[in-house]
């Protein structure tokens, strides 16, 4: 799987046999479904920053804010009892 990063996000790329091209997500921004694609690395890094772009500028509307990045960790308190 190849991997590309724009704009501190990054997306991860997969060739679709039933699709005959080339088919990128973007990872990591929570429940929204960001995809583009293409034949050559140009036009998938096209893409993918075309796409990202649009996102981040319907997004950036007060009413759209954007899902942040998922720092990968989970931080929760324990009761005395519990610890041992």
């Amino acid at each position: 799987m190849k991997k590309m990063t724009y704009k501190g996000y990054t997306a991860e790329i997969v060739y679709s046999e039933e699709d005959g091209f080339f088919v990128g997500h973007v990872a990591d921004i929570g429940d929204d479904i960001v995809s583009f694609h293409g034949d050559t690395d140009a036009e998938l890094q096209n893409a993918f920053e075309g796409v990202l772009d649009h996102y981040l500028e319907v997004k950036g509307r007060p009413e759209n804010p954007p899902q942040r990045h998922l720092a990968g960790r989970l931080l929760s308190r324990l009761r005395q009892a519990l610890h041992l």
